[in-house]
């Protein structure tokens, strides 16, 4: 995972959402079904392209993500970089390609640098087989590994399987953003929601 620091926190190329079937850079549909034969790792640098693909397919769905495509590789590029910088847990489901990731980037501020915000999706055809719950275990493993206490995340309100798992790892409610979205003349609320993983030993 790289050299522990909390110095460099970088800076996401989308806004931030849960892509589960969710909101921010990703939630986007997890859900309950079975497991599939899928390779849940960290990700490593022969990754970026198809995490690029993987966040790209999500976004152009237009339901989860607050951008609507994947941005220009090189500036996602640097986003990665930016992640192992910061010794950030970034995992990942192959299934002979990328089709899922979860990735917590610790704050940037001093007296915050103990928080972590959570952005997770998976492309559709592998959604409702449990590699949600797989993924953001790992990602959360490496996040107590990581040093970090307490992960955030926002969550679209009528994402009910995103907002099913989060609650499944111990996730609580802490606020909501009422009309925090509009597309084609509609608003959706988001959820605030986060994880006290307690102090590191």
């Amino acid at each position: 995972m790289g050299r522990v620091g909390h110095k460099l926190t970088p800076s996401p190329p989308f806004p931030l959402v849960a892509a589960y079937g969710s909101t921010r850079r990703g939630h986007a549909g997890v859900g309950l079904g079975t497991e599939m034969s899928v390779d849940i790792r960290d990700a490593s640098p022969s990754d970026l392209a198809g995490c690029h693909r993987c966040l790209d397919e999500v976004a152009r769905e237009g339901r989860w993500l607050s951008r609507l495509s994947a941005p220009p590789i090189e500036h996602y590029a640097a986003f990665v970089a930016g992640l192992r910088e910061a010794n950030a847990p970034q995992v990942v489901a192959v299934d002979r390609e990328v089709v899922g990731w979860c990735d917590i980037i610790p704050d940037a501020s001093p007296v915050r640098a103990h928080v972590g915000r959570l952005g997770m999706g998976l492309v559709a055809s592998h959604r409702g087989k449990g590699l949600g719950q797989r993924l953001l275990s790992l990602a959360l493993d490496r996040a107590r590994q990581r040093g970090l206490e307490r992960i955030e995340l926002s969550v679209l309100n009528d994402n009910a399987p995103a907002r099913a798992l989060y609650e499944r790892l111990g996730f609580q409610i802490e606020g909501r953003r009422r009309r925090d979205w509009k597309r084609d003349g509609i608003y959706r609320d988001s959820i605030l929601m986060a994880l006290d993983l307690g102090a590191p030993e």
